[in-house]
């Protein structure tokens, strides 16, 4: 390469990389300000495009800030130059930059409980930052408001600091045993008098923040006592329809959410209003100084402007963020009283329930050779996640039927459960006996039971699902009438391909539950390969296929085969009574397999699920722990 050429790169290096990295750094906050918070209402595929790109940006804006205070300090070890001051002048705006926007300081829970790192990079870059300007001191004219952003810089990266601390899951349980419990914002007296079916949405609020200590205990692990699980559960049974019940637990995960991954707990307090005071205070004293000033300072066009932008964004930013404080859940339940008040209505979760389908997956499957190519590289894994977004869908969750349903049938299976004469050990104990008061419900429950009984639950969830999916087929549509017996086989169908994605996508949520997951989905997927061509390409035609095996054909592999196909078409073929489906029944096999999910997956799992759109199984788990059916109240089954 010439000579020419790499200093001339050099020059345009030296001459333009602070600028260039300072407006990536800019636009980089400007998009986390704005799209972070749609982290909790988008689902489905561009739910998850989009955290993936908040996710990356999330990283390469801590990565570019850092990166440019070290140019900066790299550029003041030189000899000094004529743009020298106000780089100088730029570098605290890098320290506001690395406190963040209010709407995001946590990606994910992992952050915050590696809050000693983040602090240990606070003092890194601060000693940075501070060295830069004591180095330029003695001849910096921008050395006032230089001193004014560095201030408000040093209280916003503290501030996130602090916020990574307060959501660490150590910090939580030491706030919860240091309090009484329940000692939230207290209801107001005139909403506690309001009759349960004149509920409003600021009551709501309250009653939700009021027991938000209770998702606080299951993370940190203590149990309930008795009184305590009672009382929520009375609480809840009071409230009324169960529309009222998703509200409040919509409200609670919100919550969660702020806590968890917002710095509110940090700004919330009357400590947090005086420090974001002095915060705004400095940053508009730094823009009256240098817009009075300017011509003193002889600076470029360029510089100028740019320096204009960075110091009304950091005054916007404080601005944004008193808008999100005022309008947060907490804020809401504290200083407003009006129960008509627009800011109770907003959207807290995306109520999409992601939707992956086994025959959809088998049929979109990749040609040989790209797997054997795979197989080679040892990116098989990758391969078939990337399969699983191109299979990918999302369905809207509705409140009414669907909701209704889970909510009356988890209320039954606590009953069940919570009967005197029924002591239960394990969850695995509560397992067998809650299917099998399901599956009585069947006119042929003895035959079912004698498919699935042997059956894990690993295995059963595969097996309910395929067989659902051939009767959902055009095997069964003929026969389906009337809007109640259309509705359930909807809602049926969407529980089942939801339980299929969370196998197959989620595997930390089902982990407790999916130990064998991987070798039963591979034989299974198998055993289908010999049974249904690879040029088949839609799943009715597969469905056929698979509902033709011959029945009993497993009895001579049994013991040697993890595969399920056969077993769920013996299933799909005992559903099928009289050519009628029973889909109701169904659909309360298919709660009572997301209830047994729900309540063997980890609190910290559940915790993570609202900065993702939410999913349904999180608002199962919730919904199961208030009414005392959760494993925190193991000690009552």
């Amino acid at each position: 390469m010439s000579p020419s050429i790499i200093e001339t790169a050099k020059k345009v290096w030296a001459t333009w990389s602070i600028r260039v990295f300072i407006i990536v750094s800019l636009s980089l906050q400007i998009f986390l300000m704005w799209f972070a918070r749609y982290r909790k209402w988008r689902g489905g595929k561009m739910g998850k495009c989009l955290d993936i790109l908040i996710w990356f940006t999330y990283l390469l804006a801590d990565w570019v800030a850092g990166f440019t205070i070290g140019l900066i300090l790299s550029e003041q070890s030189k000899t000094p130059i004529e743009s020298s001051d106000i780089h100088v002048f730029w570098a605290p705006f890098l320290l506001l930059h690395l406190g963040g926007p209010d709407a995001i300081t946590s990606f994910a829970l992992e952050d915050n409980e590696f809050w000693i790192r983040h602090l240990l990079g606070l003092g890194f870059q601060v000693g940075s930052t501070a060295y830069v300007f004591v180095k330029s001191l003695t001849e910096n004219k921008l050395w006032f408001p230089t001193i004014l952003v560095l201030i408000a810089g040093i209280i916003k990266y503290a501030e996130r600091n602090r916020a990574f601390y307060l959501a660490s899951f150590d910090q939580l349980g030491y706030d919860w045993l240091s309090s009484e419990w329940g000692d939230e914002i207290p209801v107001p007296a005139e909403f506690q008098k309001m009759d349960s079916q004149r509920k409003s949405e600021p009551s709501l609020l309250w009653t939700a923040v009021h027991h938000f200590g209770t998702i606080k205990m299951m993370l940190v692990g203590p149990l309930l006592s008795p009184y305590q699980c009672s009382e929520i559960k009375e609480a809840f049974l009071k409230v009324g329809d169960s529309s009222r019940v998703l509200q409040i637990l919509e409200i609670e995960l919100s919550l969660l959410y702020e806590v968890l991954h917002t710095k509110l707990p940090v700004v919330g307090c009357m400590m947090g209003h005086f420090f974001r005071f002095v915060t705004m205070c400095c940053i508009l004293v730094a823009l009256l100084s240098f817009s009075l000033f300017k011509k003193y300072y002889l600076l470029k066009q360029l510089d100028m402007w740019l320096t204009y932008g960075l110091l009304i964004w950091a005054f916007v930013l404080d601005i944004i963020s008193i808008v999100l404080l005022i309008s947060s859940d907490w804020s809401l339940a504290a200083y407003i009283r009006s129960t008509e008040s627009r800011f109770f209505k907003k959207r807290r979760w995306s109520r999409a329930v992601s939707q992956l389908n086994f025959i959809t997956f088998y049929v979109k499957d990749y040609p040989s050779f790209w797997k054997e190519f795979a197989d080679l590289l040892r990116i098989r894994g990758l391969l078939e996640a990337i399969k699983g977004i191109r299979c990918l869908s999302s369905k809207d969750f509705k409140e009414d039927p669907d909701w209704c349903f889970i909510f009356e049938k988890v209320k039954e299976l606590g009953e069940f459960l919570a009967a005197p004469s029924r002591t239960l050990q394990d969850t695995k104990q509560v397992w067998l006996y809650s299917r099998e008061r399901v599956l009585q419900d069947f006119t042929n429950s003895n035959e079912l039971i004698e498919i699935v009984g042997g059956l894990d639950y690993t295995k059963s969830v595969l097996a309910w699902h395929i067989a659902t999916e051939l009767c959902f087929q055009g095997v069964d549509q003929a026969s389906t009438s009337g809007n109640e017996s259309t509705s359930h086989r909807e809602f049926c169908k969407l529980l089942s391909d939801y339980m299929f994605y969370l196998l197959v996508m989620q595997p930390a949520i089902m982990a407790a539950v999916s130990v064998s997951w991987k070798k039963v989905f591979e034989e299974t997927l198998g055993e289908t390969a010999l049974h249904v061509s690879s040029s088949i390409s839609n799943n009715e035609d597969a469905c056929k296929k698979i509902f033709q095996l011959i029945p009993g054909l497993r009895n001579s592999e049994k013991g040697t085969s993890r595969s399920v196909l056969l077993p769920a078409s013996d299933l799909a073929k005992k559903l099928k009574i009289s050519n009628s489906t029973p889909w109701e029944q169904m659909s309360k096999v298919w709660v009572h397999l997301m209830c047994f999910a729900a309540m063997n997956c980890r609190p910290q799992v559940h915790a993570q699920q609202p900065s993702k759109g939410g999913e349904l199984l999180t608002f199962i788990w919730l919904l199961m722990n208030h009414l005392g059916l959760g494993s925190h109240f193991s000690n009552h089954y």
